[in-house]
């Protein structure tokens, strides 16, 4: 499994993440699924309060070695203020059977609280140890600019943004290039788009020039043009461990530079827009979000 520099960080994480966002129902196998993945040298797990998954993320890692493994979570946007944010970091941690977390992020911007007093908290976890890392979830670049703005001491070290093939917004933007320019890693969530790349038959057949190529999956070679992008950790997910073995191997492959050109092509004739993109809209219409509420235990 190729490692990669994550942000500023002394150590290198798996170039390709493990996401929890809705898991099957069955329990047992997902937590197979991971446990299968950091056998194969995955150590980059990504989960949050919201997903109802950090418990089983906790019973996956049981028994290694934890300082080996990069465990990542995001407090939902209800629990911004302050006090909420340290209870709600708490929990987690409580969740997942760990004492620290090696990245913790905002899952959404929240207008209806200020961003310096949500990370005046969350520079606090991470002065008292409880975070090594500060992230971002879903964030534009002018959210992205303020939120590293009113940062005492620390800098951002991710935002975490649904990226594909067929789903560029966050190079239209600019958030791609700020990223890299301040070092901030991009982890692509929906690396699959959501499935959509398989409900298209014309574009299905057009990633499958490439895939037969190199006798691969379509979703492997969706995922892999992922792992060619500079500075990039998609995070796709697995409901069993033959899935989560089709995406591992997507990082073996190495694509030439005629395959990576059509694949960027494939965007223009198929755009997907992004989940985040009505999300946005909602927000400019109401003074603050209708987020679901959530009790934190």
């Amino acid at each position: 499994m190729e490692m990669k520099e994550f942000n500023k960080i002394n150590n290198k994480i798996s170039a390709l993440g493990v996401g929890t966002w809705e898991l099957s129902n069955d329990r047992e196998e997902n937590i197979k699924c991971i446990k299968y993945a950091v056998d194969r040298g995955i150590t980059f797990i990504d989960t949050a309060e919201m997903y109802n998954t950090e418990d089983v993320v906790g019973d996956a890692i049981k028994g290694y070695e934890r300082a080996k493994l990069f465990i990542a979570s995001k407090v939902w946007p209800t629990h911004f203020r302050y006090d909420d944010v340290i209870k709600a970091c708490e929990a987690s941690l409580k969740k997942l059977g760990t004492g620290y977390l090696d990245l913790y992020q905002l899952h959404w911007p929240n207008k209806s609280v200020q961003i310096k007093e949500t990370m005046r908290a969350m520079e606090k976890l991470k002065e008292n140890g409880k975070i090594k890392n500060i992230g971002i979830s879903n964030f534009s670049l002018g959210e992205m600019k303020e939120a590293q703005s009113v940062m005492a001491k620390y800098e951002l070290a991710s935002n975490q943004v649904e990226y594909s093939i067929v789903t560029r917004d966050i190079e239209k933007t600019g958030v791609f290039e700020y990223c890299l320019e301040n070092h901030i890693a991009v982890i692509a969530y929906s690396p699959l788009s959501h499935g959509k790349i398989f409900k298209n038959p014309e574009l299905l057949n057009d990633i499958n020039k490439i895939a037969n190529k190199y006798s691969k999956s379509a979703a492997q070679i969706a995922i892999s043009w992922l792992l060619h992008r500079e500075n990039t950790f998609p995070i796709p997910k697995a409901s069993n461990t033959e899935h989560m073995k089709e995406n591992i191997e997507a990082e073996g492959i190495k694509l030439n530079k005629e395959d990576l050109t059509f694949l960027s092509g494939l965007e223009s004739k198929y755009y997907t827009e992004p989940i985040a993109n009505q999300h946005k809209k909602n927000e400019d219409k109401v003074n603050s979000y209708n987020f679901k509420e959530e009790k934190i235990n």
